[in-house]
């Protein structure tokens, strides 16, 4: 076959535009250091780099939730040692340990005097705010977790820390919320609501089956039930009309735009949850995942609580709470209320007038609280143990992190060395393309004339 100078050049011509443009490929490397730019230029190593930027992804996610929840519990236990030295303060020789058959009447008036004053720290302490939430408030950090009810006891999120009952009176949990009823012949009650169009609000009561029947027009919302509860009051049994209810104490929270449930329902209402939902309370569990491999119980739906981390620190589980005879009237467990029936025994509180002090009728009281302040150190200890895990934890995640960083780079980068080297090949194989070109290429018309 005679091969033509114009075949050589077409050849010529097509391999030295292969060069440049492997030439133009490595200087765009060696400023970019990246092995490809798209994933069809190597499919493989592609899919291997988004595999290796999910995990890191994860990675970091999971030292975003670990780092809050190590703050969180740094500034708890930051406070649990400020509760510590108030109850080191209070059992001192100056204090608690000062009470006997002959204290003076003075002196035992100074003595409760600091210990109310006692009872206010520990409040503030276990009310610490903590970014937009509270510390101690367990599952529910919207709102401060303690306060002090109408006859002076303590309430946990409205509870009753020794008794477990309701401040608020009846209450039952609809559709996301909590809905209040107020007085206690509501217990027992459940709270249907039916919708229909351009229905008109209202209530209905039935004694027999303890049913407050809610109608509301199609398309109303949990906080219509509010409206309808309160514009209904008083209000008379449908099938007993000599009994009337109360409802202008309603009140609702939660998820207040909700669109109501009309299904049938089972929660009935209650103004206690007694000592077994106290424990619940002291139990709650708010799970983050940090990495611990997240996965359900065998043949169940609900999360192993091994395989993640409960971040929730219920307040009540630290200062106590429940009696220690289980009855309402036994000597409270929670070293809130403990130091004010201390300091009621030693002035008589509001009946100082009739008041005759007792040292037998106060050492239970103080034997308790030595018991319950060594059950503080004992959380406290708990509490630090979960400060190491999530140290350690947290080390071990930034070191698998970084490694998938490393990864991340070999998979998708080069070294500088070798992409320079790389461009230099690639400059030389384009230079030797131009001096060939000139060797074997005839000399053009022009160039003969020049």
């Amino acid at each position: 076959m005679r091969i033509t100078m114009g075949m050589v050049m077409k050849q010529y011509n097509t391999n030295l535009n292969r060069s440049l443009n492997a030439l133009n490929a490595a200087n765009q490397q060696e400023l970019t250091l990246r092995k490809f730019d798209k994933a069809s230029e190597d499919p493989f190593s592609a899919s291997k780099a988004f595999a290796l930027r999910r995990e890191y992804l994860r990675n970091q996610s999971y030292q975003s939730e670990l780092n809050d929840a190590a703050d969180k519990l740094t500034t708890a236990n930051s406070t649990f040692l400020s509760v510590k030295k108030v109850l080191t303060e209070a059992g001192s020789g100056e204090c608690l340990q000062a009470i006997s058959d002959t204290t003076s009447d003075t002196g035992r008036s100074a003595i409760a005097k600091t210990l109310r004053g006692y009872q206010q720290t520990i409040l503030t302490q276990m009310n610490t705010q903590f970014g937009d939430g509270y510390l101690f408030g367990g599952a529910d950090t919207n709102d401060p977790p303690f306060s002090v009810g109408e006859s002076g006891n303590l309430l946990y999120r409205g509870i009753d820390v020794n008794t477990g009952k309701i401040e608020a009176g009846s209450t039952l949990s609809y559709n996301g919320a909590q809905i209040t009823l107020g007085d206690t012949q509501f217990n027992g009650y459940k709270i249907q609501v039916n919708t229909a169009d351009g229905a008109t609000p209202s209530v209905s009561a039935d004694t027999s089956s303890k049913t407050l029947t809610v109608t509301l027009p199609t398309g109303a919302k949990n906080s219509d039930i509010l409206t309808a509860l309160k514009g209904s009051s008083p209000l008379s049994a449908s099938d007993n009309p000599s009994v009337t209810f109360d409802l202008s104490k309603a009140a609702i929270s939660g998820d207040m735009n909700c669109p109501v449930d009309t299904s049938a329902q089972t929660a009935t209402a209650t103004d206690t949850i007694g000592s077994e939902g106290l424990k619940k309370l002291a139990n709650e569990q708010t799970f983050i995942n940090i990495g611990l491999g997240l996965n359900t119980e065998s043949g169940s739906t609900a999360i192993n609580s091994q395989s993640v981390y409960n971040s929730a620190i219920p307040g009540i589980s630290i200062i106590g709470y429940g009696t220690s005879d289980g009855t309402e009237s036994g000597i409270s467990n929670n070293l809130y209320t403990l130091l004010g029936q201390i300091a009621d025994k030693l002035d008589g509180g509001e009946n100082a007038s009739n008041f005759t002090y007792s040292y037998d009728e106060i050492k239970p009281l103080l034997d308790n609280f030595n018991d319950q302040s060594d059950a503080v150190i004992d959380k406290i200890s708990e509490y630090g143990s979960k400060s190491t895990f999530l140290s350690t934890t947290l080390t071990n995640l930034t070191s698998i992190g970084d490694k998938v960083l490393e990864k991340i780079d070999s998979t998708e980068y080069i070294d500088f060395e070798e992409a320079v080297t790389a461009q230099l090949y690639q400059q030389s194989s384009y230079n030797a393309a131009l001096k060939v070109g000139s060797q074997i290429l005839q000399p053009t018309f022009l160039d003969f004339m020049d």
